[in-house]
């Protein structure tokens, strides 16, 4: 009897397997054939034609319908078992696992993996609508906002929601799909990350020691691969002595910014970052050699959501203007200091009285989480900080070392330290105390003593810091 091919192809191309037992039964249930594997496995021969003695699961099945069983034993060995109906004939096929294990993991893992994807991408194309409609939902002081990113995100989300379709549809393949959505997401994602920057226009101020040099080597290691796919140089010509202290997270989105427009708009030569120090002024140049802006355009700049098509990498217009908000939220100020056919240079100006020397402090605390986490604070902008728990040690400390600051709480453990501060005053150049009781008599009370600076309890880093910025 031969084997019908469309039940032979139902199962091979299930397990993609062939070594597998295959008997076949009359419509009464009798053994009618049987292959080669299904005689030795399963002890088949003339004498038996009864398949619930050979096949002792069968034995509670009626056989009138067709069932699937994974993972049966029979004798040591594991099989999945097909029962299956073909008119009035019956095949029960069974696969052995050790064969098709492999096969198996690999196609539900396959199936698990494109159920999650499509899953994934259905949460983030639904969380997309939804902050698509919150916008769509802002007060009108926002609609600057609203109408911009509309238009900016409308082409993504487009493509995201068709491409998802195709998808779900099994129309594409699902490497392709997913490579277009996630490009796509992720345009979306630098779209409202620079615009939720640009409108935090009252953010916190963070500083901390900063070497320009240091950070543009570091920006450079980021953009070298970029550089070297259009073979541009980069070279850095900071002043490698210069630090201030500043906000390096902003320091680092424009000066990103600047190299990165710079990059996508030079095809030949390279990029330049050096530094100026003329009246009071640090100025740090991004100089390319790419073609230049329009004057027509150089005149709408800093102009959100503007650009001029000169490169096929087209950016969403607000990078320059992002950047030029966050230098002057630092102190500073960028500007397009000059544009040709031969390249444009933009410069970034800081006060230079921003920049800060190192300094020899003396800290003194009897609370010693204070005093560790401002000496923290202090060492992290780039003093040399030793450290007192009292007003005796204070007296040793500044008698053995060379202090230019001296910064001590008010009350200490064996008494306050105005009551000894004309045995201090001419042993350090400047002397800064804390209080945790900063009423405006004692403010006074304490300026009229001599103290050059009075700070309150608590204090930030930055307040802290700041005030042995000379």
């Amino acid at each position: 009897m031969s084997i019908s091919t469309a039940v032979l192809k139902q199962v091979y191309n299930h397990y993609k397997a062939a070594d597998w037992c295959i008997v076949s039964l009359n419509k009464n249930n009798e053994i009618t054939y049987s292959n080669q594997h299904a005689q030795s496995i399963l002890q088949i021969n003339d004498e038996l034609n009864d398949i619930k003695k050979a096949l002792p699961l069968v034995a509670a099945e009626s056989l009138e319908e067709p069932f699937y069983l994974p993972f049966y034993n029979h004798r040591d060995n594991v099989y999945d078992v097909h029962f299956v109906l073909e008119g009035d004939n019956k095949h029960i096929i069974m696969v052995p696992t050790d064969v098709i294990h492999e096969q198996i993991q690999i196609k539900q893992q396959r199936v698990h993996e494109q159920v999650i994807e499509k899953l994934r991408i259905q949460y983030l194309f639904s969380t997309l609508e939804d902050a698509h409609e919150e916008l769509k939902e802002a007060n009108s002081a926002k609609s600057f906002y609203i109408s911009a990113l509309s238009h900016e995100i409308g082409n993504p989300i487009t493509a995201i929601k068709g491409y998802n379709n195709l998808l779900i549809e099994g129309s594409i393949d699902q490497a392709e799909a997913t490579s277009i959505i996630k490009n796509n997401i992720e345009k979306i994602q630098q779209i409202i990350n620079q615009t939720l920057d640009y409108d935090q226009q009252y953010t916190t101020q963070y500083s901390m020691r900063l070497c320009p040099a240091e950070m543009i080597d570091e920006l450079f290691d980021d953009f070298r691969i970029q550089a070297q796919g259009k073979a541009l140089i980069l070279n850095n010509m900071i002043d490698p002595h210069i630090v201030i202290n500043s906000n390096k997270t902003k320091w680092n989105q424009i000066f990103t910014n600047l190299i990165s427009n710079a990059i996508k708009y030079t095809e030949t030569g390279g990029i330049t970052v050096k530094s100026i120090v003329e009246d009071g002024l640090l100025h740090i140049d991004v100089i390319d050699t790419g073609s230049g802006m329009s004057p027509e355009f150089q005149q709408q700049l800093f102009t959100a959501w503007s650009r001029e098509k000169k490169s096929q990498t087209q950016g969403n217009g607000i990078g320059l203007v992002i950047s030029k908000m966050l230098a002057e939220q630092v102190g500073a100020d960028l500007i397009l200091h000059s544009s040709n056919n031969k390249g444009s240079r933009f410069r970034f100006s800081v006060n230079y009285f921003k920049i800060r020397k190192s300094q020899q402090i003396l800290l003194v605390d009897d609370d010693h989480d204070c005093l560790n986490l401002f000496q923290y604070y202090l060492t992290q902008a780039g003093h040399h900080v030793k450290t007192a728990d009292s007003i005796a040690t204070l007296k040793s400390q500044i008698q053995q070392h060379h202090f230019d600051i001296l910064i001590s709480d008010l009350n200490l453990s064996d008494g306050q330290v105005h009551h000894v501060y004309e045995q201090i005053k001419n042993l350090v150049k400047t002397s800064i105390v804390i209080t945790a009781n900063p009423t405006a008599e004692k403010i006074d009370e304490l300026n009229q003593i001599g103290f050059d600076q009075v700070l309150t309890k608590p204090i930030s880093q930055e307040k802290l810091v700041n005030s042995v910025a000379f």
